[in-house]
């Protein structure tokens, strides 16, 4: 029987939630969602899982925290490598070993490994496709900060601003071969490498479909909150979706197991994109505050704000969000910010997060119960609470 980690069902067909007031969300499921998820996906956490792990509020969480560093330093050695294997020309290897240097919080790095780990016990067998995954990210902020005109990245300039954009994007497209030598040239056994390659492949593509739907959106008459959830579906959740499945092969999962893992990342990600879209409003994102907005981007306050706020006010917020970046003043950007709380779009984008991370915590249900699937829940939990 072929197996495949992914099909394109899997994202056309996955639940999408609507709007049903402030800070509540339903869902009602498409026809084919079995490829997806659980038969019977509840809206509630499993008791055992939640008594567990989900009720932990606060947003620091020092295991989490001292995780994400020791994976970060499992990865160096891969990463340095990595840097050794690009051709010394002027810009384009100080540009990757710049934008290596900068680090990043690893949280696709730690999703693989603990995926890997779930099934095996041992997650250092998934540094290799962990540094793969981590070349991926690279090279998608370093496009997105030239579509997006982010000047900031991880509290330095952008790529783009330090190199000028036709070299940036260069040093962005050379991620791509990274993230293929890391696979390749690892120890994994030729069909778990094409079987991994394969994952990268699929799942890439949904994420460039991801971002068209995103361009699309900012110039979308009405986005609703179904268009921002298809978006980030697949722009988001298909990049966690990468990581854990390609986890998952390397620990020696089965099909349901990548399935279910699958699932799991594609709704833990529109829960991460929203708390994204949240600390750009009120949090330290290693660029300036209101970036979003600025860009003219529609997030999920954005959507909640253009259907719930007074005529007059969706219609000030549509011409804001559709200006050029240069002609957006602060005062624009805080008008905005000041919407989002008095129409409660910020409570509802909450809301959203904690419905998505439900859905997400039910493919965990059959999954190996271990210290692994609890960081798993973990992590997640994290990333909905973060600061930053």
């Amino acid at each position: 029987m072929e197996r495949q980690p992914a099909r394109g069902n899997d994202f056309k067909d996955a639940p999408l939630p609507r709007a049903a007031g402030p800070g509540v969300v339903s869902s009602k499921p498409g026809p084919r969602t079995r490829a997806l998820r659980s038969k019977n996906l509840a809206l509630s956490v499993p008791r055992r899982i939640a008594l567990d792990t989900v009720r932990k509020d606060s947003e620091y969480d020092p295991d989490m925290e001292q995780y994400l560093r020791t994976v970060d330093r499992r990865l160096v050695r891969h990463m340095r490598a990595a840097v050794e294997l690009v051709p010394h020309v002027e810009h384009l290897n100080d540009g990757v070993r710049g934008q290596v240097g900068t680090g990043g919080k690893r949280i696709r790095a730690a999703l693989t490994v603990l995926s890997c780990e779930l099934f095996c016990g041992d997650y250092m067998r998934a540094l290799h496709y962990a540094a793969a995954i981590e070349h991926i990210q690279n090279f998608s902020l370093i496009h997105d900060d030239i579509a997006d005109g982010d000047t900031e990245r991880r509290s330095f300039p952008s790529m783009w601003k330090q190199h000028g954009v036709p070299h940036a994007i260069n040093i962005g497209d050379a991620f791509v071969p990274l993230s293929s030598l890391a696979v390749l040239r690892s120890y994994y056994s030729d069909d778990m490498k094409l079987r991994l390659m394969e994952t990268i492949s699929i799942y890439s593509l949904e994420m460039v479909a991801g971002q068209s739907l995103d361009i699309n959106l900012r110039t979308a008459p009405m986005p609703t909150i179904e268009n921002y959830v298809e978006c980030t579906k697949r722009k988001t959740g298909a990049f966690l979706a990468m990581a854990v499945v390609g986890g998952g092969i390397i620990g020696g999962a089965g099909e349901t197991d990548l399935r279910n893992l699958s699932g799991y990342a594609l709704h833990a990600g529109i829960a991460f994109q929203i708390k994204d879209d949240l600390i750009d409003i009120y949090g330290v994102k290693g660029r300036p505050t209101g970036s979003d907005i600025l860009e003219g981007k529609i997030t999920a306050p954005a959507t909640y704000a253009l259907s719930h706020a007074p005529v007059n006010s969706r219609e000030k917020l549509r011409s804001i969000l559709q200006k050029s970046r240069r002609s957006t003043t602060t005062d624009d950007v805080a008008w905005v910010i000041n919407l989002y709380r008095e129409t409660n779009a910020l409570k509802y984008a909450n809301g959203v997060i904690d419905t998505m991370l439900r859905q997400a915590y039910r493919h965990l249900i059959h999954l190996p119960n271990n210290p692994a699937k609890r960081r798993l829940i973990r992590l997640s939990r994290y990333l909905s609470r973060r600061l930053h």
